[in-house]
């Protein structure tokens, strides 16, 4: 058990240096020319990062979920009844940051496949990119489910959104037809979603004790707006682009 804690530990490091680093890269994709040598150098920088993110956070809340006391409390005789409680706070944040990964991993997958395929969809109905689809499906009804049971109205809303945004990855690779340059609206539909889950595990996770120290006890009672933001603003620009794109991609030519 000591080399699974130690496992734990140094993917827990690598973790969070590899978000901190996926939050700044988001943003020079965003605000460089879409096409462009930096456009797509970086966008491959970023993707790359978050592929890391991604399969750590799911080898972080795998060890979570399975032994939450050697990952949190090593070591250390609790009563059974605080055992209890404590197993069930660690499984709960890492279901969350579970399903979180999965997003990052689908989402950032999704919007690099389609940019490379274009119109050829193929890619998209391998049994990896069709499995990760189902996976976070299934761990969306189970963040719902588990916010039900607890209470959690940021677990429902979170799960709700994976559940969605799923759907939507299966739905555009294997409908019959796709619009003109649907593949380029789906490229930036995939990136932002896997900035929406970063920034999203970034609030609920680490942003809110950095901002509590800067802004004090005030800002506790703004968490829930915090954790939702991304979510709603990601999904806002989401279909700004969308339908920005899609009205430039089919105007017929003057």
């Amino acid at each position: 058990m000591d080399i699974l804690h130690w496992i734990h530990e140094n993917v827990t490091r690598l973790h969070i240096v590899a978000g901190s680093c996926g939050l700044l890269l988001f943003w020079i994709p965003v605000v460089t020319r879409k096409g462009n040598l930096n456009h797509k150098k970086f966008g491959r920088y970023f993707a790359n990062i978050m592929y890391a993110v991604g399969f750590s956070g799911i080898t972080i809340t795998t060890l979570d979920l399975l032994f939450p006391l050697a990952m949190h409390v090593p070591g250390v005789v609790l009563e059974p009844a605080r055992a209890i409680a404590i197993s069930r706070e660690v499984r709960d944040f890492a279901l969350f940051l579970f399903s979180i990964s999965l997003l990052v991993l689908l989402s950032t997958r999704h919007g690099w496949l389609t940019i490379q395929g274009k119109e050829d969809r193929r890619a998209l109905r391998k049994p990896a990119q069709l499995g990760l689809c189902a996976a976070l499906i299934f761990a969306g009804l189970g963040l719902s489910v588990n916010g039900l049971v607890t209470g959690s109205i940021l677990f429902v809303l979170f799960g709700l959104f994976e559940i969605y945004t799923s759907a939507s990855y299966l739905h555009y690779a294997l409908k019959s037809e796709i619009r003109a340059k649907e593949w380029w609206t789906e490229h930036l539909n995939g990136l932002i979603g896997s900035g929406i889950a970063a920034y999203t595990a970034f609030f609920v996770f680490g942003g809110l004790n950095f901002l509590s120290d800067v802004f004090g006890d005030t800002i506790e009672g703004y968490s829930i707006v915090l954790w939702v933001a991304p979510g709603v603003i990601g999904g806002i620009a989401i279909g700004y682009q969308t339908k920005k794109y899609r009205t430039k991609f089919e105007r017929p030519a003057a």
